[in-house]
């Protein structure tokens, strides 16, 4: 298991989409889809939480690469039907699309762990 803490600002998200890049290369996975929930999973940290930091998680199942982001808020994510007409707040449901699954589970120590499976 790879693991990372991030301050959930905006500058340190190159450096995380860097550092899921390096891990997928080492395992010799394409890590497009990786890098685009990781911006989605640790954008809805800084949007919907007050949490500055988070914990990012990559590790290889059976069924595929699983990327965790866990944070100490309680706020749980929203999984909806999008309004086509909306700014934002399609997000997960785009990753529903993109990635075999998307969950959550509380987190050890209190918050939530959001997750992807690959």
């Amino acid at each position: 298991m790879f693991s990372l803490v991030i301050e959930t600002d905006a500058a340190r998200l190159h450096s995380a989409r860097a550092w899921v890049a390096d891990v997928f290369t080492e395992w010799d996975i394409d890590s497009y889809v990786a890098r685009l929930a990781l911006s989605e999973l640790l954008s809805n940290v800084a949007k919907h939480t007050t949490c500055d930091k988070a914990v990012v998680r990559l590790y290889k199942t059976e069924a595929g690469p699983v990327l965790e982001v866990a944070d100490n808020s309680p706020v749980l994510p929203q999984f909806k039907e999008f309004d086509l007409t909306a700014e934002s707040g399609r997000g997960l449901a785009i990753l529903q699309t993109l990635t075999r699954q998307v969950g959550w589970k509380a987190a050890d120590g209190g918050g939530k762990c959001v997750y992807v499976l690959l």
